[in-house]
């Protein structure tokens, strides 16, 4: 998910990481994403987030300031971060998409062999 997508696909990982069986993901990939400040969403983020997730990073986002977004990550059991030095964008440079396939590869068994 990406801003506001990645902070609603957050709270779904939250459900599903809870035992929710309507929403079967195993694992999330939240760009320039950010914990609901609403009182009705805090619920979402009172328990560790046991889903595996890679958390993307700006650290010029002018949208979603990146300490929003590393505290939403703070949210999850052993978050992976990536930090790139952009703003408010889905960086595809080389080192990007290398860390985006290393993160992807643990879920795809028997790629790559």
């Amino acid at each position: 998910g990406f801003s506001q997508g990645a902070a609603l696909a957050a709270m779904v990982c939250a459900l599903r990481a809870r035992g929710d069986p309507r929403f079967p993901v195993t694992f999330a990939v939240l760009v320039a994403a950010f914990a609901s400040r609403a009182p009705a969403h805090g619920h979402f983020y009172r328990e560790p987030i046991a889903l595996p997730t890679l958390h993307v990073v700006g650290d010029t986002d002018a949208v979603i300031a990146a300490p929003l977004s590393r505290e939403l990550a703070q949210c999850f059991v052993e978050p992976v971060v990536l930090t790139h030095p952009g703003g408010h964008f889905i960086p595809a440079a080389p080192a990007q998409k290398k860390a985006y396939l290393e993160f992807l590869e643990r879920f795809c068994p028997g790629q790559g062999q």
